[in-house]
C-alpha cells in the first residue's frame, strides 16, 4: 500500500511543532504498512514555512537541512515529481476550481501514485477529488480508489 503525505506532516522533520499528538510515532507506525510518498512541493512549501519562521528561530534552518537530508536520502519516503506530465495534467484542471497550486499537485500526486492521501484537510481534498473526471483515470497506477484520511483515521483503518 501506499500513501501520500500532505506538507503538515513534513513539518515536524523538519523542526516545526504542529498540533498533532505524537505525529513522529504515528508515522512511524504509519511506515510500517505503506511506503510514504511526498509530492515534491511539499519540501518547497515546507521551505518556505521554515524561512518565515527562521526569522524568530534561526535553528529551523539547520533542522530544515537535516530533515531534508532525511527525507531525501533516509530511503523512508519517496518523493513524487509535480512536474511528470500525468500529475500536472490532473492538477492543472483542478487548479480551475481552487487557486492553490500546491493542494492540487498533492491531491494530484495521489490520485495517481497512491491508495492513501493523509491530510489534515479532508473535506477540502475530498470535495477537490469529487472535481475528477472519468478520464483522469488513464493516469492512476494503481487499480485501488484512493482514499483521503487523517493521520488517525488512516491507522484506525489499517488496525482493524
Amino acid at each position: 500500500m501506499i500513501a501520500l503525505l500532505d506538507t503538515s506532516f513534513l513539518l515536524p522533520l523538519f523542526g516545526v511543532d504542529i498540533d498533532f499528538p505524537d505525529v513522529r510515532g504515528q508515522l512511524l507506525r504509519l511506515s510500517r504498512k505503506f511506503t510514504l510518498l511526498i509530492n515534491s512541493l511539499s519540501i518547497l512549501e515546507a521551505k518556505w514555512i521554515i524561512l518565515k519562521l527562521s526569522r524568530r528561530k534561526p535553528e529551523l534552518l539547520e533542522s530544515f537541512r537535516d530533515g531534508l537530508n532525511l527525507v531525501v536520502r533516509g530511503g523512508e519516503f519517496r518523493v513524487v515529481p509535480f512536474y511528470l506530465p500525468e500529475i500536472d495534467a490532473v492538477a492543472t484542471d483542478i487548479y480551475a476550481h481552487h487557486r492553490d497550486y500546491i493542494d492540487c499537485s498533492i491531491l494530484a500526486s495521489a490520485y495517481v501514485e497512491a491508495d492513501l492521501l493523509v491530510t489534515l484537510e479532508t473535506k477540502k481534498m475530498k470535495d477537490l477529488a469529487s472535481l475528477f473526471r472519468p478520464s483522469y483515470s488513464s493516469y492512476r497506477k494503481l487499480s485501488s480508489t484512493l482514499t483521503i484520511a487523517t493521520l488517525s483515521e488512516a491507522l484506525e483503518a489499517t488496525e482493524r
